[in-house]
């Protein structure tokens, strides 16, 4: 079905944003909070956590009936 479909889409971009976010804010550990969030890769891990959480929750946003 097309749920189906756009839950594994927002899955998967969710996904490879997280990834490509993780790359670029390497090495995570040493820094600090300001560090983080004025890195380069934060707004592409904020944005693939956002587009995970709409893709697990895909069926509640569109209020699919039990079938």
């Amino acid at each position: 079905r097309s749920i189906i479909l756009i839950k594994k889409v927002l899955v998967g971009i969710g996904v490879v944003l997280i990834l490509v976010g993780i790359i670029r804010q390497w090495p995570i550990a040493g820094k600090s909070y300001m560090e983080f969030i004025e890195g380069e890769g934060y707004l592409a891990l904020m944005l693939g956590l956002i587009m995970t959480v709409l893709g697990v929750s895909v069926k509640l946003l569109i209020g699919q009936q039990k079938e």
